[in-house]
Parts: structure tokens; sequence; C-alpha cells
């Protein structure tokens, strides 16, 4: 099978690099991607950089290069959810973009049109619309018990714990704890990124299963005080763990 991860930083891909087998740099444009082996099985890795159009980019070109049968995405989120902590993990379900803004249509905030047509009779358009792109059920049942059934290291003293639901995404650095309240309380979602919402649509328009997992790096009161460095450091190797784990067990 071949495998592509892709993650917003180098850093976030420097665990995965460091298990893969046979390890070779590939240089496609500006663009470079990693390519070795793990479990039987060809990974290529890639970073996309912060932002849904660098991360589109990113994936359409990983998929188009080197057509992965599965797509991965790691990297860190801002928690939304209260009880979440500094370091625990979340397995997405699905991902909106929440800064997809059509509600003066009648649309729900993060709905996105397709399709959309001018009709010959009246002049009115038609379109069909998706609100949330879901990651694929299989490999999300897979990563959340994996990521349950393996020793994770502390960050800060604390023993991360692992939720599974929803992401948003957007192009904004979320700092205010008011906007964060207000994407919980719109969208019931876990956490917030910049990045999985974009690589979920473009894996689903190209029929890719997709999953992501995402490490809290800050409270949704903003009142931890961990080091991002130190939090990077500790998480990197905790997702790294639980992606190496589920290589080992895909497809079998």
């Amino acid at each position: 099978m071949k495998i592509g991860i892709i993650g917003a930083m180098d850093e976030e891909l420097i665990p995965i690099r460091a298990l893969a087998q046979h390890l070779e740099k590939i240089e496609r444009g500006n663009r470079t991607y990693w390519h070795g082996d793990m479990h039987g099985h060809q990974v290529y890795l890639t970073r996309c950089d912060p932002g849904k159009v660098n991360a589109v980019i990113a994936t359409q070109q990983l998929l188009d290069f080197f057509e992965p049968d599965v797509l991965f995405n790691m990297g860190s989120s801002g928690a939304l959810a209260p009880n979440l902590e500094v370091g625990d993990l979340v397995v997405a379900t699905d991902a909106i973009q929440h800064d997809f803004d059509l509600t003066g249509w009648g649309l729900k905030p993060g709905e996105i049109l397709f399709d959309v047509i001018t009709q010959k009779e009246d002049g009115q358009l038609s379109f069909n619309s998706r609100h949330a792109f879901t990651t694929d059920s299989k490999l999300t049942d897979l990563a959340f018990e994996t990521a349950r059934s393996l020793p994770l290291d502390e960050i800060n003293g604390h023993a991360p714990k692992v939720y599974k639901g929803r992401l948003v995404s957007g192009d904004q650095f979320i700092s205010s704890t008011e906007k964060a309240g207000q994407l919980l309380a719109i969208h019931n979602a876990l956490a917030v990124d910049m990045e999985a919402a974009a690589i979920a649509h473009t894996c689903e328009i190209n029929k890719v299963p997709f999953l992501c997992v995402r490490a809290m790096s800050d409270k949704a009161d903003h009142s931890a005080n961990v080091s991002f460095t130190d939090f990077l450091q500790a998480a990197t190797q905790n997702y790294g763990r639980v992606f190496d784990k589920i290589i080992q067990e895909i497809g079998k």
C-alpha cells in the first residue's frame, strides 16, 4: 500500500521520517518529498505550510505525483472543548471550514457550494452544498483504538488522553477565547486548526481515504503554561508512535 502523509511543518514529520527505511529525498517543483518503507508499505511525506490553500496545493500535488491509496495528516491544533488539555490527541471524524460564510444566502456557517449554475429558465442559481467533510471511518476507528492502547509521553505533567470528534479549520490563528467559544458553540468542534478541513475536502474530491490526528497545543482558555517547543517535541513523538502502529496494522 502507498501512504501519503502531510504535516504543516517539517518538525511534525521528523518522527515518521525517523521510522522509515531506505529514506530518499525527492524534489518536484518547489516542493520536497520524502519516500521510504514502513512495515511493508511505501510512505510519501511532505510539508504543506500553514493555511488552507497551502494544504490543498500540497495534497493535490502529492495525490497526482505518487497516487497514494490513503492520506494521513498530523499536527497541532488549538483546543475548543474546555476539557481538552495540552498534549491530548483528537482523532478527527469530520472537519468544517469555519471561515467559509454564505449565511447571507441562507446556508449554515462553513457550508460549501458545488455545481453552481444559472438556470436558463428563470436566471436563478442552483447548486449543491456540503457542510462537513468526513474522515475514513475505518481508519478513524483504528487510529482511536491504537492511540488509546499506546503509552504516550506526558506533557507538563499531564498524561495525554485521546478523543474522537470534529475539527474546524480556517485561515485564522484563533487567539481570542471569545472566538474559540463561538466556534465551539456554532460547530460543536473539539479543536481548531488551519489545514485539516481543506485536506479532507481535497481527499473527498479525489476519493482517497483520509485520516487526521491532532495534538492540542493550547487549552481553550489559553491558561496552559507550556512552551511550544517543549510541546512539539513530546507531541510529535506521541503521534509518531501512533502512526507507526497504524501503519503496522493497516491492511491486515
